[in-house]
């Protein structure tokens, strides 16, 4: 195994930025499709039992409406997602994109806890959830991949400020 561990770590693919970049590109994906589909009515109806639900944006509704707060969410995911796009050119814009991404799966995530009806009962409940609660699921997953893209957009743009200490934030980076 120690053999197979060191070949592994000589590739260019471990040792290069491809996670980052990978990761990056995945988020821009989701953020395009999930905008995306926020513009048809049959997804803003699909959306009631998630927003009615959420501790944080339960209030769309009263304010904007079912079609509005799914054109509101629409609109917020494809910034994010040209955000995250312009972040390989520009640090800041990275920033902003993750920034905005953590906060999308803050959003989402903490509906969790709140789903009605998540565990199947047909299936004898808990663990067995149902399809709505694991499309939720996802956004764990997500959220991770956020706060990764986040930091090392942060120790990027940090780098880039000041080049005096540009090894010691490439190490943070590494890590």
């Amino acid at each position: 195994m120690d053999h197979l561990i060191k070949k592994l770590s000589e590739l260019d693919l471990v040792r290069s930025d491809f996670d980052y970049h990978a990761t990056r590109v995945a988020m821009i994906v989701v953020f395009l499709v999930f905008g995306c589909q926020k513009w048809f009515d049959y997804e803003a109806h699909a959306l009631i039992p998630f927003i009615s639900h959420g501790p944080l944006i339960f209030w769309m509704y009263p304010v904007f409406g079912v079609r509005g707060a799914a054109y509101f969410l629409g609109s917020a995911e494809l910034s994010f997602g040209l955000l995250l796009l312009l972040g390989f050119w520009n640090r800041k814009l990275a920033i902003l994109g993750s920034l905005g991404s953590c906060a999308t799966y803050v959003a989402t995530v903490t509906i969790i806890p709140f789903f009605p009806d998540a565990w199947a009962a047909p299936a004898g409940g808990f663990p067995a959830a149902t399809l709505p609660f694991l499309f939720l699921m996802k956004d764990v997953v997500l959220l991770a991949a956020s706060v990764y893209l986040l930091k090392q957009d942060i120790l990027r743009a940090a780098a880039e400020l000041s080049p005096a200490q540009n090894g010691i934030v490439r190490q943070e980076a590494m890590r």
